[in-house]
């Protein structure tokens, strides 16, 4: 494990309600509360491959701050969930064990995150034409963290979001890690 690392950024959004979900305090008593999900692949987490806690928890660390950092310019929910000093004590996050190999049409967390980037687009695109649905919740940006000079895919943060259906759908391979 190298102390160099790249990214890539995408598209992304929230768990489905069996993988985390979990409630914070939003300005609009009336919406769901915003949240980040950090996914990590499985082989890393248990097994011959398994990465060290420590090194795993830098990896989720270095794809949070990039997701949340690209997503501020284009994201409401991105300020909303750092815009205050309650905000940042009421930060939710949950870490889920994203699909086996094979499971998301490719391999792991590069074939979910082009899922998400798909996600991201189909959503900008009905955005751009007004043909959003009343009350559609933004899809939120992702950013895929590549370690380096290994090129393994760490983790994907999805920048805070409120669980729009179409990321829940996107992410119903992924678990809660329990551990």
């Amino acid at each position: 494990m190298s102390a160099a690392s790249s990214s890539s950024t995408s598209a992304s959004a929230g768990p489905p309600s069996t993988s985390g979900e979990a409630s914070i305090s939003s300005n609009s008593s009336s919406s769901p509360s915003l949240i980040m999900q950090l996914i990590l692949p499985p082989q890393l987490l248990s097994g011959p491959d398994a990465w060290p806690r420590g090194p795993l928890m830098t990896q989720a660390a270095h794809a949070a701050v990039a997701a949340l950092v690209s997503s501020l310019p284009l994201s409401a929910n991105a300020r909303e969930y750092v815009g205050t000093p309650e905000a940042l004590r009421g930060m939710h996050k949950v870490a889920l064990k994203g699909p086996e190999k094979g499971e998301a049409g490719k391999e792991g967390l590069r074939g979910l995150s082009d899922k998400l980037k798909r996600g991201r687009e189909e959503w900008e695109q009905r955005q751009k034409s007004g043909k959003l649905e009343d009350g559609e919740e933004e899809f939120p940006l992702h950013h895929l963290w590549i370690e380096q000079p290994e090129d393994v895919p760490t983790c994907i943060a999805v920048a805070p979001n409120r669980k729009p259906a179409a990321l829940k759908k996107i992410l119903n391979k992924c678990s809660l890690i329990r551990d």
